[in-house]
């Protein structure tokens, strides 16, 4: 593992080298970038207050998120870090935030969430009998 550190007044020069074929042959290009330490300071804040507040966001909405990394977990049996998981555990508390969203807001749950729902409920071999009724109840209760 590497450790860069890049303090007021350096730059950080990233080198690499590729292997093109071009019509002529095969060739081999150098490319680089450098960075300035104040260049890449500025960058980072820049993209941190463009970035969108999800707090104003209905819990329908976040509902969808949560779907989308449990789904993509219990398919692959891992988080999206490599971590293990518990299909069981994972389904249960995609369970409970299913069950505190109000009815009102299933209509703020996207239609790829829904989608996704739907294609875990149709799966083979990752939810048992018990959360697949389960998750048919939660379809049946967004009338899908």
């Amino acid at each position: 593992m590497a450790l860069v550190e890049l303090r007021p007044g350096d730059t950080l020069n990233i080198v690499w080298s590729s292997v093109q074929d071009t019509p002529l042959g095969v060739k081999k290009v150098e490319s680089s970038f450098a960075f300035s330490y104040d260049e890449l300071v500025s960058r980072l804040r820049t993209k941190g207050s463009t970035a969108k507040s999800r707090r104003s966001v209905s819990e329908g909405a976040r509902f969808s998120r949560i779907v989308a990394l449990a789904s993509n977990a219990l398919i692959k049996g891992r988080w999206s870090t490599g971590a293990e998981i518990n299909r069981s555990e994972v389904f249960k508390k995609l369970s409970f935030r299913f069950h505190k969203l109000e009815p009102c807001e299933y209509a703020n749950i996207t239609k790829h969430a829904k989608e996704t729902l739907v294609d875990l409920y149709r799966s083979e071999g990752i939810l048992n009998g018990n959360e697949k009724l389960e998750l048919r109840s939660f379809l049946n209760s967004l009338k899908l």
